[in-house]
């Protein structure tokens, strides 16, 4: 979130490079809800169509406008608008890549839900944290202060892709190694010393959003009014990405039971207990390597064979064994 100016409405340098990293992804990699909501956002900033588009100090959210003029309908209209392209480049390609991982795990319904909670959500906690500075600083600066932009909402969202995770390391900015489950704060705090006009209150009260969702009793609420699709484990293929290592470009397989499937949980639950959980392809390696070891093809309604027992090596062998005992168990097979 930003305080203050807007600039150009052309599309600058900004725009361009926004528009490699969509290309560089693959628009068919990229989730709906995640590329409509990035679509949107740089329409509304661009202003392509002729319609009335209203100035930022209309729809900035402040505590002057929101809880005092009773503007309510800035705690909508906030979260869409940004300060100027730079503003907008990075919270698109922060939306971009926590929107490839949440929507792929939550679905896309679900995530379309979260984002509209989130982006009035925060803004009411931003209204709120404002009001509380001003009472216990005594600096009427917080009551005035408008802000815009998607940031807490993505700082919210940055909180759950953290649970999400295992617990390790996350280089923030790319060069400060903090624990994982830290992240948010570290970037909270540099963010500021970096961006001066950047919202305090606004990416803090996304923190405290995504907190009261995976801490609180928020999703719980949540969850009672549009019910989550249940989840499944999501596994990023042999030629994606892992961690920080990268082997080209990221490809996501859905095995059974992963979100995505046409199967209903009951059909898939069913179907675990012939397959053990295995996709396709793990049922036919298995396959293979069973038959490779009975030295019969594949027959599932045949009982299984025992297999021979291997031989408890109570010694150190000698090199002339141990090819010795290789050769044998490839004449078995």
């Amino acid at each position: 979130m930003f305080r203050g100016r807007r600039q150009g409405r052309g599309p600058g340098l900004a725009m361009m490079l926004l528009a490699m990293q969509v290309f560089q992804v693959g628009l068919d990699r990229i989730p709906p809800v995640t590329l409509a909501t990035l679509i949107g956002n740089v329409v509304i900033y661009l202003k392509l169509f002729k319609i009335h588009w209203p100035s930022l100090g209309e729809v900035c959210v402040s505590t002057l406008h929101v809880w005092y003029r009773h503007d309510w309908r800035r705690l909508l209209f906030a979260a869409f608008f940004h300060g100027d392209e730079w503003h907008l480049y990075y919270n698109m390609v922060s939306l971009l890549w926590k929107g490839i991982s949440l929507e792929r795990r939550l679905g896309s319904p679900y995530f379309l839900y979260l984002i509209a909670v989130f982006s009035v959500l925060v803004n009411i906690v931003l209204v709120g944290l404002n009001m509380a500075a001003e009472h216990l600083l005594h600096d009427s600066s917080y009551i005035s202060s408008c802000a815009v932009g998607f940031s807490g909402v993505l700082f919210a969202l940055k909180v759950i892709t953290t649970h999400y995770l295992p617990p390790g390391v996350q280089y923030v900015m790319g060069m400060f190694p903090v624990p994982s489950r830290l992240a948010c704060w570290a970037e909270l705090v540099l963010i500021q010393l970096l961006v001066p006009n950047a919202s305090f209150t606004g990416h803090l009260a996304g923190i405290l959003v995504g907190l009261a969702y995976v801490k609180g009793p928020l999703k719980t609420v949540m969850d009672v009014i549009i019910p989550r699709e249940p989840s499944y484990t999501y596994r990023s293929g042999a030629t994606g990405t892992r961690g920080n290592q990268s082997t080209g470009g990221p490809t996501y397989t859905y095995a059974q039971g992963t979100t995505g499937g046409a199967a209903s949980p009951q059909a898939n639950n069913s179907q675990a207990r012939f397959t053990g959980g295995l996709s396709e392809d793990e049922q036919l390696q298995e396959a293979i390597r069973q038959s490779r070891l009975t030295g019969q093809s594949p027959n599932p309604s045949a009982p299984p064979q025992p297999q021979p027992a291997r031989p408890i090596v109570h010694r150190t062998l000698t090199d002339e064994e141990l090819r010795r005992q290789r050769v044998e168990r490839l004449d078995r097979r």
